[in-house]
């Protein structure tokens, strides 16, 4: 079982470096000039499925500082989805233990 459950830790910390590698030339082009506020939105749509990863929560806060005063009110909603969807289940975890 504990072999297993090593195997999957493994699956998954692969898939997280292959969606850093993937968004990684995705967020430099971003960041190297002014995007859509729906281009942006994709982009972040994306990367909060892997933002529990401390490489792709990286990429997403320069996207953050990056378009912060562009779309102050895109920034704020993924801000809080983010906060919503990742630090309230790390903060679940933490009171379970």
């Amino acid at each position: 079982m504990d072999e297993r459950i090593y195997q999957i830790a493994e699956q998954i910390n692969e898939i997280h470096q292959k969606a850093y590698e993937v968004y990684l030339p995705w967020v430099e082009d971003v960041c190297s000039r002014i995007v859509s506020e729906v281009e942006l939105s994709h982009l972040f749509d994306y990367l909060l499925d892997f933002a529990c990863d401390e490489k792709i929560l990286v990429l997403y806060k320069k996207v953050c500082r990056k378009y912060l005063y562009v779309y102050p009110r895109c920034i704020k909603f993924y801000i809080e989805t983010y906060r919503e969807m990742w630090e309230d289940k790390e903060k679940e975890l933490e009171n379970n233990t």
